[in-house]
């Protein structure tokens, strides 16, 4: 697929939503549903192994979560090179 200057020029100005994903646990609903504030839920991942950046449900890179200004972050350690990126948001329609 071709992708021309304009084309590319409209795609750079979409907004799009970033998920990063620090693991996850399976659990019974039932476990779930008795969760109350102060319980801890173990996740997956190893404590530093840092999260899992997606776009829609595409992972396309990994960072490390930190703090900056008593807000979470990410600061991004691997990602996918920029021209798969931006054939993966042509080939999903995101125009």
């Amino acid at each position: 697929m071709e992708i021309n200057d304009r084309a590319y020029d409209l795609l750079v100005d979409t907004q799009i939503t970033v998920d990063v994903m620090l693991g996850s646990a399976n659990i019974t609903i039932k476990d779930f549903l008795d969760l109350g504030e102060g319980d801890i839920l173990s996740l997956d991942k190893a404590a530093g192994a840092g999260g899992d950046i997606y776009v829609n449900s595409r992972i396309i890179g990994t960072g490390d979560i930190i703090v900056i200004d008593e807000k979470l972050a990410v600061r991004v350690q691997d990602a996918m090179d920029s021209d798969n990126v931006v054939r993966y948001f042509f080939d999903e329609n995101m125009l």
